[in-house]
């Protein structure tokens, strides 16, 4: 009944709002999917291995639709609604913000330009994301936060980009302990990021530097904080200041042969030796699009990993929240199964691999396919002896040195109507975790890892 009610008044805002102002055009746009997902061995245990993760088959529903209430070329907002179900599955409240809500607001803004200017402001709830050309932001990637940002050309060649986001506030007012005189509970993290997008003929460039603040209080309000915090953190005593730097890259001056590349530098300083973390980061990808029926592309990547104390804070690189995806399980990708098996966990990591898109040989079908060979760049003594490090699991995430998987994706497409198409997702992940250096810090891992599978069938409506 909760959900026939939000329905029924979303419903009527719209109708409302597109009837009202005359001077008002209401765009509409969205995506509808429903999809079968059976997902096996995700955390590299089989059942028998006591597994976390054997309800292998799912069926999920997920509707988005965006309303666009466009008053002119200079002024506009955006309602964007989702509807997200695991069919089944008792229903969840209608919450903003929550992943798995049944009804929700994903994002909702305005946007306007300056009089007479080219000065573009956007405020509200909307997506935000820091340059990543060759596979997303390795950093900050498709999170969807309270900001406003600022932005204009320059010249022809160069413009500016500014922003304030407010990632994270516990809670509205102070909480019990705080409320004395001269107290306050500090559990927000904001960030304040600037860049330069730089386009001349056949290379474009984006640099980039974000200074972050994080509350003292934040770490306890979300437990550990696991992509900003030392692998054996301690709870923050004072706020924390960071800073990332980096730059996206692309060239496309020798045509068909396409370059696109990232690096990016994070340093985040707690005030507390063990809980600070720098680290960096690099990606690139090179494809040749001369080819009517496919894409070839090799990709790469190689971040800083953890040495083998815990003591003098983490040498990976501070992650607010990422979007970087090679291939379309490990790390995410999938046009079906979005969430993947190593959010924010890609740090620490090499990986190398082949992909060949948009291979075409019939009309209206087309395959992707990629290869991966993953290594860890941590420390394996870091694991060995360290047993009980928070914010590290044996669970195929963080990878040591002697550590190594390999993942073969094969995706196909059929498109049977412009809007409409079938899509079938096959996803293979060979996990090799070091016995000598898993062994005591958990007694399931025998250096015989079970594969993850993945296979997804669904339908997706786009209009």
């Amino acid at each position: 009944m909760k959900k026939l009610i939000v329905l029924a008044i979303l419903a009527t805002l719209v109708l409302a709002m597109a009837g009202t102002a005359s001077a008002v055009d209401l765009e509409a746009k969205g995506k509808f999917q429903f999809q079968a997902n059976f997902m096996d061995n995700s955390d590299f245990l089989s059942a028998k291995k006591h597994g976390q993760q054997e309800d292998d088959m799912n069926f999920w529903f997920r509707a988005r639709t965006q309303f666009r209430f466009i008053a002119n070329e200079n002024l506009m907002s955006e309602l964007y609604v989702e509807y997200k179900t695991r069919v089944g599955s008792a229903d969840s409240d209608l919450t903003t913000g929550s992943a798995n809500r049944d009804l929700g607001i994903k994002r909702v803004f305005l946007q306007y330009r300056f009089p007479e200017t080219e000065v573009l402001t956007t405020a509200g709830i909307f997506s935000i994301n820091l340059p990543g050309a060759a596979a997303g932001s390795m950093v900050l990637g498709d999170l969807d936060a309270g900001a406003l940002t600022i932005s204009t050309p320059i010249t022809d060649v160069i413009s500016a980009a500014v922003g304030y986001v407010r990632a994270y506030d516990a809670n509205q007012n102070d909480t019990a302990g705080y409320q004395v005189a001269g107290a306050n509970s500090k559990d927000e993290l904001d960030l304040f990021y600037a860049a330069l997008p730089v386009t001349i003929d056949g290379l474009e460039a984006t640099p980039y530097f974000m200074y972050g603040l994080i509350g003292k209080d934040t770490y306890a309000a979300v437990a550990t904080l696991p992509g900003l915090t030392a692998p054996s953190p301690a709870a923050f005593t004072k706020s924390v200041s960071s800073y990332w730097a980096g730059t996206s890259f692309g060239m496309t001056m020798f045509d068909p042969i396409v370059l696109k590349a990232d690096f990016a530098y994070g340093d985040l300083d707690a005030k507390q030796k063990r809980n600070d973390r720098s680290g960096w980061g690099a990606d690139l990808s090179l494809a040749y699009t001369g080819m009517d029926f496919m894409q070839p592309k090799f990709v790469f990547a190689y971040t800083s990993g953890e040495d083998d104390k815990t003591s003098n804070g983490s040498e990976r690189l501070p992650v607010v929240n990422n979007d970087f995806a090679f291939g379309t399980y490990y790390y995410g990708g999938s046009a079906l199964t979005s969430a993947d098996l190593n959010s924010n966990q890609q740090v620490g990591q090499m990986v190398m691999g082949l992909s060949f898109e948009d291979i075409s040989f019939l009309d209206k079908l087309t395959h992707d396919f990629h290869f991966l060979y993953i290594k860890g760049t941590n420390d394996k003594d870091l694991i060995r002896n360290n047993t009980g490090l928070t914010n590290i699991s044996a669970d195929g995430n963080f990878l040591t040195t002697k550590d190594q998987a390999f993942e073969i994706d094969f995706n196909t497409n059929y498109q049977i109507y412009d809007e409409l198409a079938a899509i079938v997702e096959f996803g293979y992940i060979g996990m090799d975790l070091d016995k000598d250096t898993w062994s005591a810090y958990n007694t399931t891992r025998d250096g015989k890892e079970d594969p993850a599978l993945k296979l997804a069938v669904g339908l997706v409506y786009e209009f």
